[in-house]
C-alpha cells in the first residue's frame, strides 16, 4: 500500500493536535486532597498509633490554628504527639496518626482535649506504594 506524501504530515499533525488537546481537556472533577507528609520514624521509646474518632456534624468546622495549638499543648502534657489526620468528606469521622509511649498516653491526651476515641490501633509497620 502506497501512502501519498501529503498524507504523512497531515496524520502527524493530527496526532500532535489530539495529544495536546487531551492534555488541555478539562479533567473530571475530583475532590481536593492533601497528600500525607512523609513522616520520620518515631523517636526511641515512642510508638505510632491510628485513632479513629466520630464527631457530631459541624464539630470540626471551627478548628483553627489556636485550637490546634491548644490540642498540641495538652497532647505534649500527656507525652503524645499528633502527627496528622485524615477526615471523611463531611468531617464527622477522622483517622489520626499519633505518636506516644503507649496507648494510655493517647487516651489521656484525648480525655484532656475532650475529644472522642472510637478505637486505637498500634501501627508499627509502614508500607509504601514504592
Amino acid at each position: 500500500m502506497r501512502i501519498n506524501s501529503f498524507v504523512l504530515p497531515l496524520v502527524a499533525g493530527l496526532t500532535f493536535s489530539m495529544a495536546s488537546w487531551a492534555a488541555d481537556a478539562p479533567q473530571a472533577s475530583t475532590p481536593r486532597t492533601d497528600a500525607a507528609p512523609a513522616v520520620a520514624a518515631p523517636k526511641a521509646g515512642m510508638k505510632r498509633y491510628m485513632i479513629v474518632r466520630t464527631f457530631p456534624a459541624g464539630a470540626l468546622d471551627g478548628l483553627d490554628a489556636a485550637g490546634k495549638k491548644e490540642i498540641n499543648k495538652k497532647n505534649a502534657e500527656n507525652s503524645a504527639r499528633w502527627v496528622y489526620s485524615y477526615a471523611n468528606a463531611d468531617k464527622t469521622k477522622t483517622y489520626c496518626i499519633y505518636e506516644a509511649p503507649n496507648e494510655q498516653a493517647v487516651r489521656d491526651a484525648a480525655k484532656a482535649n475532650k475529644i472522642p476515641v472510637d478505637s486505637i490501633e498500634e501501627i508499627p509497620v509502614v508500607l509504601t506504594a514504592r
